[in-house]
């Protein structure tokens, strides 16, 4: 039994201002020579943490009392963990991994507080596990002997697996806890998914999934539920519809697209532009509190990895008959807007219809149109369609920009991994004029719908995105001083989206646009769901919610059944209901990102892997004081330059100019700066990549480590 380090800090801090020695620590304790030794170094821990002071003659006093907090212990892959107390704002606390102890994930500890060390985050160490968590692990399935021993692979934890299986053999699976591992004595689980081959593209998918709770899978019953209410098109609902199959309408989606949840149409009018948005009617198949609902609600949203999909929906409705698929009659719900000549909508219209994709077009397809190329394939009247298309897009761009929208036209990663499962190519997704006419339109539909419900009740499901915080923008400010732009804060410390719009336009003018862009993003506030009516910052929006992607997303679900109850003179949906949800498809959306964000960084690890050694091109896209991160030029690789390996100086952190400057030769790293990198480590297991300057020498470790998450906010 280890040594009751909670009585330990309790008696330390009873001794207040007095020397003493270990006998005095020990007196009144029931402890074993064992513990003895576990009390020595224990206090040994506390006088190199600077929380006491070593005396000659065996004698010790307290610098100040010790601290302690409780909370829920979050593991981190790769080592160390965060410590969550009830009233945290989000941030926790750090448990380095040697500092972890016994401490699972989920487990509720009695850790206590670090001073200041090597960084400037509390960090803390386990001293006690109140309550375990329960809870499972993932590791490595292996025989030793006639036993199968499963393996975690952060923590280097062992089980012996109970309920033992053939072909389990070098599998990852994901177990339940049934005894603890202690004192270098196994633990014990049992089996409760088998994820897959170790080294299969594949298993990494499951693993990520299981992890972070995302279904894999959908119950039988849920399928043939599906199944069974995947029905055509019936006369019944011909009668009471909108009859739109003689419309163009046609779908746009990417090369590898499947379930086409958007069709688009436009008619060039005296006044101006008629635009239809006609959007997969999901509602009429997924009915509220139906089992297949209940099964999106669970998952909240699709899962999109590089050449897998995790579905929100099963395959028959959202490949089948929710997909809008071309001359196949669909059950859609219509935004059907007039803009005048100027981009400015005038009317909306929102209504069930019934419509036959005219053509599925890709966005290459679409764009070869609008750069002037042959459109052998696309017959004339969609070609016409398009070229208008076309330009209204470019119109409504317009309006948002003078209404103060920010565009940041962020890349996203284009991932490809060969039949084998080997990734040959990691680059930036292609986005051009084809894309932006597609979200222009969903855009304005989607805002079209806020505003019709906000004018009907202040209740739904809304998307929000709150301005900047003042201390944000202060510091913002700052660092565009540097060069020589700026922008007002009004008299409360808010700031007009109209200011950030003029701030990014002069940057670009000045040539600095690459940096201040990448400032301004970290800025932001993250974007979220709302039942109250709030603005939407980052898109100049009073009212903005999401209507376009039912197939994909449960807040367009729930927004499309919204839309259904009112135009049926309903306007019942209880507000703590809405509330919850929107709480819930936050965090859904929080977590599927993390997902995706997991395998895309776990795919880089892996193209860079046989890279270790090579030389390239890139720039700074943020600093940090334990480095800076670099993005290269030839992939779309980011990865770290540990300011340990920067051996040609002593580097200082500037905080408000966001730049390393050496003290001696002042060579200073700031976000832009070009330069030149070697692969210098890829560590598949923690998703981190390593680079240093190339012609660098490894210098000594002056700093911790660190890792920033993704920087980016999606709207």
């Amino acid at each position: 039994m280890a040594v009751p380090l909670s009585k330990i800090i309790e008696r330390l801090n009873r001794m207040g201002g007095s020397s003493f020695s270990l006998a005095d620590v020990q007196r009144g304790l029931d402890i074993s020579a064992r513990q003895r030794r576990e009390l020595h170094d224990f206090i040994a821990f506390l006088v190199d943490a600077s929380l006491l002071r070593q005396y000659r003659r065996g004698r010790y006093k307290m610098r100040a009392r010790l601290e302690t907090v409780s909370g829920k212990v979050r593991l981190r892959r790769g080592g160390g963990a965060w410590l969550h107390r009830d009233d945290d704002d989000g941030g926790g606390i750090y448990i380095a991994r040697q500092h972890t102890g016994a401490a699972f994930d989920g487990d509720e500890v009695l850790a206590l507080l670090l001073p200041g060390r090597r960084t400037q985050r509390p960090e803390a160490v386990v001293v006690e596990i109140i309550r375990r968590g329960g809870g499972s692990i993932i590791g490595v399935c292996r025989r030793v002997g006639a036993t199968l021993v499963v393996h975690e692979r952060d923590f280097g934890w062992e089980f012996e697996l109970n309920d033992a299986a053939a072909g389990l053999d070098n599998h990852l699976v994901a177990v339940a806890i049934d005894r603890y591992p202690e004192a270098g004595v196994r633990g014990s689980a049992h089996l409760l998914a088998l994820l897959g081959e170790v080294g299969s593209a594949q298993t990494d998918i499951n693993a990520t999934a299981w992890r972070l709770g995302l279904p894999l899978e959908f119950d039988a019953a849920v399928v043939e539920r599906a199944r069974q209410v995947a029905q055509p098109v019936s006369d019944q609902e011909r009668s009471v519809r909108v009859d739109l199959t003689a419309l163009p309408l046609v779908t746009i989606d990417g090369a590898d697209a499947r379930d086409f949840d958007d069709a688009v149409a436009l008619r060039r009018e005296v006044s101006g532009s008629r635009l239809w948005v006609a959007i997969a009617d999901v509602s009429h198949y997924v009915r509220h509190d139906d089992i297949v609902d209940g099964a999106a609600r669970e998952r909240g949203t699709s899962v999109y990895f590089p050449c897998r999909c995790i579905p929100m929906l099963p395959e028959v409705l959202s490949n089948g008959i929710c997909s809008l698929k071309p001359r196949q009659e669909r059950l859609v719900l219509v935004a059907e807007m007039l803009f005048d000549r100027t981009g400015r909508r005038q009317t909306l219209e929102l209504y069930p219809a019934v419509m036959r994709s005219r053509a599925r077009l890709t966005y290459a397809q679409v764009q070869h149109l609008l750069d002037g190329g042959c459109a052998d394939d696309i017959d004339a009247e969609v070609a016409a369609m398009l070229s208008a298309m076309d330009d209204l897009a470019r119109k409504l761009g317009e309006q948002r920009r003078q209404r103060g929208a920010i565009d940041f036209d962020l890349p996203e990663a284009d991932i490809r991994l060969s039949d084998a499962g080997l990734v040959h190519h990691v680059g930036r997704r292609w986005r051009g004029s084809a894309h932006r006419l597609i979200e222009e339109f969903m855009l304005a539909a989607n805002e079209a719908v806020a505003q019709w419900l906000a004018e009907r009740r202040q209740l739904a499901m809304f998307r929000v995105h709150e301005a900047p915080q003042r201390e944000a923008l202060l510091a913002l400010q700052q660092y565009v001083a540097a060069f020589d732009l700026g922008f007002n804060l009004n008299d409360d410390g808010s700031v007009d989206a109209r200011q950030l719009q003029r701030l990014v336009a002069d940057a670009q003018l000045n040539g600095h646009d690459y940096a201040v862009n990448r400032v301004l993003l970290r800025s932001m506030q993250q974007a979220r769901y709302s039942a109250e009516l709030l603005p939407h910052f980052g898109l100049g929006s009073e009212a903005y919610c999401h209507f376009t992607s039912p197939i994909r997303r449960y807040p367009d679900l729930i927004t499309h059944r919204l839309i259904h109850r009112l135009l049926n003179g309903d306007s019942r949906w209880l507000h703590s209901e809405l509330a919850t949800m929107a709480q819930t498809c936050s965090a859904q959306e929080r977590r599927t990102a993390e997902a995706e964000r997991d395998i895309i960084d776990l795919r880089k690890c892996q193209f860079m892997a046989d890279k270790i050694g090579l030389r390239y091109s890139g720039r700074v896209t943020g600093v940090a004081e334990f480095g800076f991160f670099v993005e290269l030029d030839d992939f779309f690789i980011e990865a770290l330059v540990p300011v340990r390996t920067l051996g040609d100086d002593y580097y200082h952190y500037d905080a408000e100019h966001h730049r390393l400057v050496g003290q001696r030769r002042r060579q200073v790293y700031h976000i832009g700066k070009p330069v030149q990198v070697v692969v210098a480590a890829v560590r598949e297991k923690q998703r981190e990549i390593d680079f240093i300057i190339a012609g660098s020498e490894i210098g000594s470790v002056r700093r911790g480590r660190g890792r920033r998450k993704n920087a980016g906010r999606k709207i």
